[in-house]
C-alpha cells in the first residue's frame, strides 16, 4: 500500500464500540490491534492513522448528528491525502483561504491559467497535485456504512477539487445542490452492484 499510495493511510472504522452482547466489538478489538502490531515496524511519518467512529450508536443519538461527524472526518481525510488534479489553478491553504497556483513552472499570475509543468522522476509523470494516502473504511457484514462514509468523503474531495480548478469559490457544498444529488447516484449504484456481488442483495441503507 505504501509503495503503490503512498502515506498517509487512514483507517476509519465503523464498528459498533459497545454491545450488551458483544459481536461486532470483537472484530473491532482485533482490527485494533492488528493496525497497532503493524504500526510497531512502520516509521512515525507513514504509521496508520485509526480512527473509530460507532456508526449505529452516532445515528440512534438523538443530540449527535452522524452526517456531520462523518463529514468531519471526511475534510481530515481529504486534507491529509490531497486529491489529483491535473491542471489546478487555485491551491486551498491549510486555513482554508485560497491563493492561486504556482508550481514553479512560470504561471501567468492569475490563478495558475498556465499550462502545468509535468516533472519526471524515475521517467514517470509527476503531475502537479496528486493524491497522496488513501482513506479506508470498514463496517461489519455488508458495505451500507462503508458507502455512506466513503459519499462523505467523496463530497468533500469534489467540493475542494472544485475550487482548485476554478470552478467553484467556496469549499463546501450544499446537500441540496445538483451536483451532489448527481454524486448521490452514482454512490447508490456503486453500492448495489458490489453488494450484490458480495452478498446477493442490493444494499440496504441508502445514501440520502
Amino acid at each position: 500500500g505504501l509503495v503503490r499510495y503512498g502515506s498517509p493511510l487512514l483507517v476509519l472504522d465503523l464498528v459498533k464500540q459497545s454491545e450488551k452482547r458483544e459481536r461486532e466489538v470483537i472484530v473491532g478489538d482485533e482490527y485494533r490491534n492488528a493496525v497497532e502490531y503493524l504500526n510497531s515496524s512502520i516509521d512515525d511519518d507513514h504509521k496508520i492513522r485509526y480512527c473509530a467512529l460507532d456508526y449505529s450508536h452516532v445515528s440512534k443519538h438523538r443530540n449527535l448528528n452522524v452526517s456531520a461527524a462523518l463529514n468531519e472526518v471526511a475534510t481530515w481525510a481529504v486534507n491529509l491525502t490531497g486529491f489529483f488534479c491535473s491542471a489546478p489553478r487555485w491551491r486551498i491553504k491549510g486555513d482554508g483561504h485560497v491563493e492561486p497556483f504556482d508550481d514553479g513552472g512560470g504561471g501567468d499570475g492569475r490563478g495558475g491559467r498556465s499550462p502545468p509543468s509535468v516533472r519526471y522522476v524515475l521517467g514517470v509523470p509527476t503531475l502537479p497535485m496528486e493524491q497522496a494516502g488513501v482513506l479506508r473504511t470498514n463496517c461489519i457484514d455488508c458495505l451500507d456504512r462503508t458507502n455512506v462514509a466513503q459519499f462523505s468523503a467523496g463530497v468533500a474531495a469534489l467540493a475542494q477539487q472544485l475550487v482548485v480548478m476554478g470552478i467553484r469559490s467556496s469549499s463546501r457544498l450544499d446537500a441540496s445542490s445538483s451536483i451532489v444529488r448527481v454524486l448521490i447516484d452514482m454512490y447508490v449504484d456503486i453500492g448495489d452492484h458490489i453488494s450484490m456481488q458480495y452478498g446477493g442483495s442490493e444494499a440496504h441503507k441508502k445514501v440520502s
